[in-house]
């Protein structure tokens, strides 16, 4: 007669349907050979988990435990792992890409259309235990943390910061430029600790001062409260009528979008970093102004392990503060309030504890 197997089971968040987050025992991950399972400590609260949420995504399959932001410690590996131990304290970046593809062949892994990432494809951080395969240790998704004093909620950070690395290598930010962050949520300030980390003179632009009430403003020279309808023309005189190097928009708004073109100087470089999401109108824009200005509008999401690296590195070296940006934290089973506060824009980022 054979034995019953005795399955471990392990509590996490299910997103069953759209606006169905059921928190319920499911069985422990299992991953392949060379791959390890990592037990959540922190796991934080993306914008794109909230898109998720609201309106599925065409690589998420349901149902699907979602969530990207971890934090965690290594709690089983199959096999070995080459630097690894259980035990370790770790970071994950999300994306995991094929090799094979014509962008992974062209060196753009983040454009990979077969790959796989945490909270997309594979079962994501809203859960007590999340796998990480073989392919993804390969290709460097997990970082070591090494600094014991680094807390858990900081290192869940270091992910959304990757993201803010990302993009400002691609605009090139320069020590002595002007660059304007246009939203003061955690991902805008994120930004401007980055522009401020390269030696670049920071204008925000936030209509919602109360959500910077608690928040380390040393890394924002000029902080503009703007109504979402008005260019404010303080960027102007702060340039001597010029605008500045670069603008960044980290909200999600058309309007800020199309005002970010009109903020920047001759030769200046845009990026929409907040996406806009599903249901929003098209913006219009006057062309003329990146034609006969040559500007340059870009647009990026997600990091890569190199990223994340440096992120940590940021966040190490005491070059980028992020531990007052967590700002509220929820229990597992509270998930559904950690989003709806989320959603609220009340504070800054929210984390969620198995």
């Amino acid at each position: 007669m054979r034995g019953h197997l005795h399955l471990h089971t392990m509590k996490a968040a299910l997103l069953e349907q759209i606006h169905k987050l059921t928190v319920k025992q499911i069985p422990d991950p299992q991953t392949d050979v060379g791959g390890m399972t990592v037990r959540i400590k922190v796991c934080a609260v993306c914008n794109s988990d909230l898109r998720i949420y609201h309106y599925g995504h065409n690589r998420v399959q349901l149902p699907q435990i979602i969530g990207h932001e971890v934090s965690a410690i290594i709690e089983h590996i199959n096999g070995t792992a080459d630097g690894f131990a259980i035990g370790d304290r770790v970071q994950i970046t999300p994306k995991i890409p094929c090799g094979k593809c014509y962008y992974c062949k062209r060196g753009q892994p983040l454009s990979c259309t077969q790959g796989l990432s945490f909270g997309y494809q594979l079962p994501g951080g809203f859960a007590e235990l999340m796998a990480v395969p073989k392919a993804g240790i390969d290709f460097g998704v997990v970082s070591k943390i090494e600094d014991e004093t680094l807390t858990d909620n900081e290192v869940a950070m270091a992910e959304p910061l990757a993201c803010c690395v990302r993009a400002q290598q691609l605009l090139s930010v320069k020590s002595g430029e002007t660059v304007v962050v246009i939203g003061g949520g955690p991902i805008g300030m994120l930004h401007c600790r980055v522009a401020k980390a390269s030696g670049a003179f920071v204008i925000l632009i936030e209509h919602d001062q109360r959500r910077l009430a608690d928040v380390d403003l040393s890394a924002v020279d000029v902080n503009i409260e703007a109504p979402d309808s008005d260019l404010p023309p303080q960027v102007m005189e702060l340039t001597q009528g010029e605008g500045a190097d670069v603008a960044i928009v980290a909200c999600s708004s058309t309007r800020a979008q199309v005002q970010a073109l009109g903020l920047v100087n001759k030769g200046g470089r845009v990026n929409f970093f907040g996406g806009l999401g599903v249901g929003h109108p098209e913006i219009t824009i006057d062309s003329d102004i990146i034609h006969y200005r040559e500007l340059t509008v870009t647009g990026t999401h997600g990091s890569l392990p190199q990223d994340n690296r440096e992120a940590l590195e940021l966040i190490t070296n005491r070059e980028v503060k992020v531990s007052d940006l967590m700002s509220h934290s929820y229990s597992l089973d509270a998930i559904g309030e950690a989003f709806a506060f989320a959603e609220s824009k009340q504070g800054m980022h929210v984390a969620v504890t198995p």
